[in-house]
C-alpha cells in the first residue's frame, strides 16, 4: 500500500503567504524609514534644541522653540496665509473644476477630449516652470497682464501685481488655480461619469433639468468625490512652497509668507535650525492630521 500523502493545513499555507507578502513590503518600508521616519524623528528631536546650520553644539531649550513660535508674529502671518490659500484653492480649484467637469460631461457634445487635455495641461508642467511663466505675465514692465488692463482703460497696481502686499497673495491663488484646476476637473469628471444615466432620465420626467438636476442629483452623488478633492486641496495648500518661493519668496513684507517658505528662511538664511525644526513639526502635525482625515474619508466612501 502506498503511504497516504500528508496534506499541509490551510493555516500554514496562509502563514507562508503572509510571510511572502511581508518580504515584498520590506523594500518600501526600508525606503520610508530612511527618507521619512528617520528625518521626521530627527526633526522632532532637533526642535527641542537651539543650533545653527553648521553648529556642532546643540543647546537644549525644551519647548522654547515652540514658545517662540507662539509669540512670533511672522509665524502666525505664515499660518494665516496658508489658511487663505487653502480656502481660496477650495473655492477656485474645486469650484471651477466642478463646473468645468459638468460642462464637459453634459454641456457640450463635441471636442470633449480636446478641451480636457487643454485644461489639464498646466498640471503636467512643473511648479517652478509655471511660476516663471507667470512672473513674465505679471511683470510690471513687459507683462501681458498690464497691457490687457491698460487696453480696457484701467490702471494696473503701481507696485506691481506681486509687489503690492494687498493683492500679492490673491495673485498667488490665481497662479495655483491655473495649474491645479485641471486636476480637480479630471477627478470630479470621473465621479460624474460614474453617476447612472437613469437618475437624470427619471428626474427629467419630473421636470428636473439643467441646473435643478445638477443641484438635486449631481452634487449629492459627488459628495464623496468632492470631500476627497477638498482634502487633497487642503493638504496641498498647507504644503505649498515652490510656487511662492519662485514668485515672491514670501514677500513683499511677508504678505505671501507661508510655513514652507518660513521654515526655509529660518533654516538656510537665518540658520536657526532648531526653530525651523519646531515650525516644521507644527506643519508635520497638520499634514499628518489631514492625511489621517483623508484616509478615514476614503475608507468610508
Amino acid at each position: 500500500m502506498k503511504p497516504t500523502p500528508i496534506l499541509k493545513p490551510r493555516q500554514s499555507v496562509g502563514v507562508q503567504i503572509v510571510q511572502n507578502q511581508s518580504v515584498l513590503v520590506l523594500p518600501a518600508l526600508l525606503i520610508c524609514t530612511v527618507f521619512i521616519f528617520i528625518p521626521a524623528f530627527l526633526t522632532i528631536f532637533g526642535s527641542f534644541y537651539a543650533f545653527g546650520l553648521t553648529s556642532q553644539n546643540w543647546e537644549p531649550v525644551g519647548f522654547g522653540n515652540y514658545v517662540r513660535a507662539w509669540n512670533d508674529d511672522v509665524f502666525w502671518i505664515a499660518l494665516r496665509n496658508n489658511i487663505i490659500i487653502v480656502l481660496g484653492s477650495i473655492v477656485l480649484q474645486v469650484g471651477i473644476g466642478t463646473v468645468l467637469a459638468a460642462v464637459l460631461d453634459r454641456g457640450i457634445s463635441f471636442g470633449q477630449t480636446f478641451f480636457r487635455v487643454i485644461i489639464f495641461m498646466p498640471m503636467v508642467i512643473s511648479a517652478v516652470a509655471v511660476a516663471l511663466i507667470w512672473l513674465i505675465i505679471l511683470d510690471p514692465n513687459i507683462g501681458i497682464l498690464n497691457a490687457i488692463v491698460k487696453s480696457v482703460g484701467l490702471s494696473p497696481p503701481k507696485l506691481g501685481w506681486l509687489g503690492d502686499p494687498s493683492i500679492s497673495i490673491w495673485m498667488v491663488l490665481v497662479v495655483a488655480a491655473w495649474q491645479y484646476t485641471g486636476f480637480m476637473m479630471v477627478l470630479i469628471l470621473a465621479g460624474l461619469q460614474a453617476i447612472p444615466n437613469h437618475l437624470y432620465e427619471a428626474a427629467a420626467l419630473d421636470g428636473a433639468r439643467g441646473f435643478r438636476a445638477f443641484w438635486s442629483i449631481t452634487l449629492p452623488s459627488l459628495r464623496n468625490v468632492l470631500v476627497v478633492a477638498i482634502l487633497i486641496t487642503t493638504i496641498g495648500g498647507f504644503k505649498v512652497f515652490d510656487l511662492i518661493f519662485v514668485l515672491t519668496n514670501g514677500g513683499p513684507a511677508n504678505a505671501t509668507q507661508v510655513l514652507g517658505t518660513y521654515i526655509y528662511l529660518q533654516a538656510f538664511t537665518l540658520t536657526n535650525m532648531g526653530y525651523a525644526n519646531a515650525v516644521a513639526v507644527v506643519l508635520l502635525a497638520i499634514a499628518v492630521f489631514l492625511g489621517w482625515l483623508q484616509l478615514k474619508v476614503s475608507r468610508r466612501s
